[in-house]
């Protein structure tokens, strides 16, 4: 069989689209047979689906909008959120090829870029696990490349109105990617040839469509600056000793680890299978190798720049994958420059990395049915369907409306009972639980930590409507978990509420 492949890819090398895409329609397919409760990210995005907002938090609302929309079109499910994920890996994978088929004449090299794009952890190992907003950022900025590598080369109007419309969309995508723009135009300044583009007053175009596509979402950031910064910076700055010196020095050597990270496994994979040609690559060198790499650095010192300046003491490996993403390009690039004999190339490189991130899709899926013979629950073993029946059950009716301090709680009801509205206390805003209040008692649901009391969030909500919260009755569900051993299971615990608060203000 993997003679057959090899010799498939030497012969037609382009058959790697569809293996890239077999492998990304299965990852969807493994997410849904995995389990029906969702990671923490996948919950987020369906809690919050239930609105059309310009910003939803510590995170710009392009993904949402996205993710709104393929609810839309495919309905409400596990399916539909692993679709919108996998499809927007698949666009990043493509247009990456795109971009590196611009700069090479080689058809083969092009295919290696992309290949090497699934090397990247962030592209397959975290996005997998529980990635979405940053997988957006990743299609982002494959699409930025494209653009910006078509108005270096061949400058026109047109090209300058889809860069700005690119940087537009990718600054409320994430907002790490306007790093990239950034240290783009830094790399260009040193090539006399290409530092013209940056200076054509067609420039001014591309940023003022960029400022008016992101203007609305900065616009409402500004009015909800807590909401839109405090989670990013106490992630920046999660297990701070408070001496400012020893985190700075902590969050420099985060950068570097997770720089490693996310860079040594491309590095060895390129290495491995070209290593006839380190030699002549490590040498070989032009124009856009050199762009490349210093997109590369700028980035890199752009992130440490921001870290120093935010105190963080902690910078995780997928806040810079949108920079790792460049490394397989720039290594094709010295590739391509060294002139290699490619006809092996995608043959080479394409089983191994297929067949390991294939492996990794298969082994999330059947670990969850190996680890509770451990003793290990995860996130995806939480029984949210199970015990969301055993209540309503119980009570011999569906409530008018849902509330749950715990996010995870709260996306996961929205999956089971997707017609019932679901409130969280801290969202930044209010619930538009409509006529639904008025038509029966709401239930209050939270998973138990260890603690017998009804959440702060909750107990503040009743307070600020008025209800006591100590008189009130809690009730407790205990639930086996998804693929139990010896009984373990969950509790959970819950109010019916029949005094209907108002929609938090």
């Amino acid at each position: 069989m993997s003679n057959r492949l090899h010799n498939l890819l030497v012969r037609r090398p382009g058959a790697v689209f569809w293996l890239v895409f077999g492998y990304f329609a299965l990852c969807v397919i493994l997410r849904v047979l995995r389990s029906d409760s969702m990671q923490n990210d996948e919950a987020e995005q369906l809690f919050q689906a239930q609105f059309l907002l310009l910003g939803y938090g510590r995170q710009p609302p392009f993904y949402n909008w996205l993710q709104i929309g393929t609810i839309d079109l495919f309905g409400l499910s596990v399916a539909s959120v692993s679709l919108l994920k996998n499809v927007l890996l698949f666009l990043c994978a493509l247009f990456y090829w795109l971009a590196a088929r611009m700069l090479m004449d080689d058809r083969r090299l092009p295919l290696v870029a992309m290949i090497g794009v699934l090397a990247v952890p962030s592209v397959t190992v975290l996005a997998q696990r529980d990635l979405t907003h940053a997988v957006a950022t990743l299609c982002l900025v494959s699409i930025f490349l494209c653009v910006f590598i078509r108005t270096v080369k061949s400058p026109s109007l047109v090209s300058y109105l889809l860069l700005g419309v690119t940087v537009g969309i990718g600054a409320i995508t994430k907002y790490n990617f306007v790093i990239i723009p950034i240290a783009a135009a830094l790399a260009v300044l040193p090539e006399a040839e290409l530092r013209k583009r940056l200076f054509d007053w067609r420039i001014l175009v591309a940023g003022g469509i960029a400022a008016a596509i992101a203007l609305p979402h900065f616009i409402w950031v500004l009015m909800h600056l807590d909401a839109a910064t405090t989670g990013t910076v106490e992630a920046m700055r999660a297990g701070s000793s408070g001496d400012a010196l020893r985190d700075t020095i902590r969050g420099q050597i985060s950068i570097l680890i997770s720089t490693l990270k996310g860079g040594l496994p491309v590095v060895l994979v390129f290495g491995l299978v070209f290593f006839r040609q380190i030699g002549a690559a490590w040498h070989a060198s032009n124009a856009w190798t050199r762009l490349i790499g210093r997109m590369i650095v700028a980035c890199l010192v752009i992130v440490a720049l921001i870290g120093i300046g935010f105190g963080a003491s902690s910078i995780r490996e997928k806040w810079l994958s949108p920079f790792l993403l460049l490394l397989p390009l720039y290594l094709t690039l010295k590739l391509a420059a060294a002139e290699i004999d490619s006809r092996q190339s995608v043959a080479r490189l394409a089983p191994p990395v297929l067949g390991i991130i294939t492996g990794f899709a298969i082994y999330l899926a059947i670990s969850n049915i190996v680890a509770p013979y451990f003793g290990k629950y995860g996130k995806e073993h939480v029984p949210y369907r199970a015990v969301l029946e055993e209540i309503i059950t119980k009570r011999g009716e569906r409530p008018a409306y849902i509330i749950s301090s715990d996010l995870m709680t709260a996306g996961n009801t929205r999956l089971h009972y997707p017609t019932v509205p679901v409130l969280m206390p801290d969202f930044v805003e209010p619930v538009p639980l409509g006529s639904a209040l008025k038509r029966g008692p709401g239930l209050l649901i939270w998973p138990v930590d260890g603690s017998n009391s009804i959440p702060g969030g909750i107990a503040s909500l009743l307070d600020a409507h008025g209800i006591a919260p100590q008189s009130l009755q809690v009730q407790s569900e205990v639930v086996p978990y998804n693929f139990a051993q010896d009984g373990d299971a969950m509790r959970f615990d819950y109010i019916w509420l029949a005094q209907v608060p108002e929609a938090q203000r």
